[in-house]
């Protein structure tokens, strides 16, 4: 019993650490795709400050307005861009999950008076990612497939749209006011402990809500501006005084804070930039520290935050919290025990590290050495913590069973992902245009083929084969259906399909015994509509149920077993015979025709391709006889000359389907076919 529980504790560990892992690195993809932003708008700053320097504030004033937007436009397009990372990696359409992101996004922000001032857009980078996970985990749940004009069932799925967009939106409403409270409850909490951000102790306490807040992705200087505020107007006020000569210089101040505990953006992330790329000896690490040297230099510190990523990373959260707090600690003693003058300037915090130092303490080469032994011990401080984090990474690496794992999470081979992301893009667009052309242009047609009974001579059978002509008149194989499964469209091209099959089978003058068999797609079979959605079109077409067969192949048993089973149980109870199609090319076949209780089993070609020695004679009589033992009707497909007529009925087969027998063909061959046959006891075999 102990050991069983370890088991499932074990388990459990591991399935969040692959959680974790994946989610670490979902992270660091989405923050490559920002990084143009993020640059962009370091250089503006950079290109603002330089300006002004050199009296052209006009233009430096243009570069900060430009600087603003993109600061303000960042959080929306962190949020879009995850939810486009994350509909690909979820196979989710892209618009509609974009959709419910930002529903949810604006909803949490205006609720939570969480707007930019002048732009009035969200600008909380932690509620956008938020956002797009918590839609992932509500839109794949709810397999919503796209709005199709086209699709049959178009007015349904419109309105089942609707009531799950709405259950959404009161759902983001109900965790925005949930949220509010909350970020009440705490304000509360703050204001009546009252830690003043001025004092030893309550500098400590102020600074290590600023590191956990910014530890999940919050800026708490936007969300505690009102202390801000406060340290801002009293260092002020005492700069006055000590100018005037009224009163000594506070040892904590604004410019305190801003030269000592944001050194490379919060965290002091400058010290583990620098732990990157003295001890690292992981070259995606090493690169991404590279890329993100120029914004740290100015204290901006997104992409360490997001690339890495330290938000929501348990190993480097505690060196983000703590390497502030030890920094506080030395700065305040340097300070008090004269080691180093107190602060006399506020510092810009783009101000780059050891300059700042230098100005802040009045031009005074003090402040810059200050600043290097901070920065110094917080490489010590971050060394073990992350070293442990790519230590962890390098073994997680080293086991994984795939080779291409390592590829995937360097650096290059992340933005060769990206690249291909983009391409996949392309490759929809393109498949698109084909598909939308090929049905404004030409039609699609159903040809059949015959499905031979060795037993029951008298009694055919047909499987419907899925043609397209050409304005031409001019006839091609379904190489079409790619584009349909690229575009996850296979549901809407399978509609089509037993649209015109059954419209097909209303001339059909089918006896007792004889169906029509339609090749279904793992994507539509795993539908849980699908049953009745086939039921109803039966009845609309007056076609009994019991002259359908219906075709899968062994992907729709890997997809989902168990919506498939339910599947299979529901087609058989109204009389429809489900087939396993290409048997004998999976690896799994065998266990799969024991497990699910199919009616017909067809065995592929290529196992009769390859019955041309001993072996492969004996393998395919074997595989013959494990259809007859799983109680199935065995059908023997691809048969194209009289020999191989004449082995597969040596060796038991039930139905013969193959161009000996007969090739597919339209409609009206195939009934004269069925004519002809209805009319004779003995087959044509010619």
């Amino acid at each position: 019993m102990a050991t069983a529980s370890l088991q499932l504790w074990l388990k459990k560990r591991l399935a969040m650490r692959s959680t974790l892992q994946s989610y670490l690195q979902d992270l660091s993809a989405i923050a490559l795709l920002l990084l143009p932003l993020t640059l962009s708008n370091a250089f503006a700053i950079l290109s603002g400050h330089g300006f002004n320097y050199v009296q052209f504030p006009q233009i430096a004033a243009m570069l900060f307005k430009l600087s603003e937007i993109l600061i303000n436009i960042y959080p929306l397009s962190l949020c879009v861009i995850t939810s486009y990372y994350l509909s690909h990696k979820t196979n989710v359409n892209s618009a509609m999950f974009i959709t419910y992101a930002l529903i949810f996004f604006y909803i949490l922000s205006i609720t939570n008076n969480m707007l930019g001032v002048n732009q009035h857009l969200p600008n909380n980078p932690l509620v956008a990612l938020f956002s797009a996970f918590l839609t992932m985990v509500y839109y794949t749940r709810l397999n919503l497939r796209a709005l199709e004009p086209q699709a049959v069932d178009f007015a349904p799925r419109l309105a089942k749209h609707v009531v799950h967009l709405l259950v959404f939106a009161l759902l983001g409403l109900l965790i925005a006011k949930v949220s509010a409270i909350a970020i009440g409850s705490f304000s509360s909490l703050i204001n009546y402990f009252h830690p003043d951000p001025l004092t030893f102790s309550g500098g400590l306490g102020y600074q290590a809500i600023l590191g956990f807040l910014g530890a999940v992705g919050i800026n708490g200087h936007n969300l505690l501006f009102s202390v801000k505020q406060m340290i801002y107007e009293v260092t002020q006020q005492n700069l006055v005084d000590w100018q005037a000569g009224e009163a000594p210089l506070h040892i904590i101040s604004q410019g305190f804070y801003e030269a000592f505990m944001s050194m490379g953006g919060s965290g002091n992330s400058i010290s583990l930039l620098l732990c990157i790329l003295l001890f690292s000896k992981e070259r995606n690490h090493i690169m991404l520290a590279l890329a993100a040297l120029p914004m740290v230099f100015f204290n901006i510190n997104e992409v360490l935050l997001f690339g890495l990523p330290i938000i929501f990373n348990p190993l480097l959260i505690v060196p983000f919290v703590l390497t502030p707090l030890v920094s506080f600690m030395l700065a305040y003693g340097a300070i008090a025990w004269g080691l180093v003058s107190p602060v006399t300037t506020i510092v810009d915090w783009m101000t780059p590290p050891l300059l700042s130092g230098y100005i802040a303490i009045g031009n005074n080469i003090e402040g810059t050495l200050l600043q290097l032994v901070i920065i110094i011990v917080g490489i010590f401080i971050y060394h073990p913590f992350y070293i442990a984090f790519s230590g962890n990474e390098f073994k997680r690496l080293q086991s994984a069973s795939n080779p291409t794992t390592i590829d995937k999470l360097t650096f290059r081979n992340l933005l060769d992902g990206i690249r291909d992301s983009a391409q996949s893009s392309i490759g929809k667009s393109s498949a698109q245009q084909r598909m939308a052309s090929m049905l404004r242009e030409g039609q699609l047609v159903m040809h059949y083929q015959l499905l031979h009974s060795i037993s029951q001579p008298s009694v055919c059978g047909f499987e419907a084969l899925l043609r397209y002509k050409d304005p031409s008149g001019k006839m091609y194989f379904p190489t079409f259906i790619n584009d349909f499964q690229l575009l996850d469209a296979m549901p809407t091209l399978d509609r089509a399909v037993i649209e015109h099959v059954l419209a097909d089978m209303q001339q059909m003058p089918l006896r007792e015994g004889e169906r029509v068999a339609i090749n279904v797609s793992v994507t539509s079979i795993s539908e849980v509509n699908f049953v009745n959605h086939l039921l109803e079109r039966l009845q609309h077409f007056a076609i009994a149920p019991h002259r359908l067969e219906i075709e899968i192949t062994e992907e729709a048993i890997l997809a989902n077993s168990e919506q498939l089973r339910q599947t299979i149980f529901a087609l058989q109870h109204v009389g429809i015979k489900v087939v396993m199609d290409d048997f004998g090319t999976g690896y799994a076949s065998f266990p799969h025709l024991f497990k699910f209780p199919f009616d017909k089993v067809k065995l592929d070609r290529s196992l009769l391709i390859d019955a041309n020695n001993k072996k492969g004679k004996e393998l395919y009589q074997l595989v013959a006889k494990i259809g007859e033992i799983a109680n199935c009707v065995v059908v023997a497909e691809g048969v194209e000359t009289e020999q191989e007529l004449d082995f597969v009925t040596r060796c038991g087969v039930d139905v013969i389907q193959g161009y000996y027998i007969a090739r597919p063909q339209p409609l009206a061959d195939a009934l004269a076919l069925l004519a002809q046959r209805h009319g004779q006891q003995q087959p044509d075999c010619a």
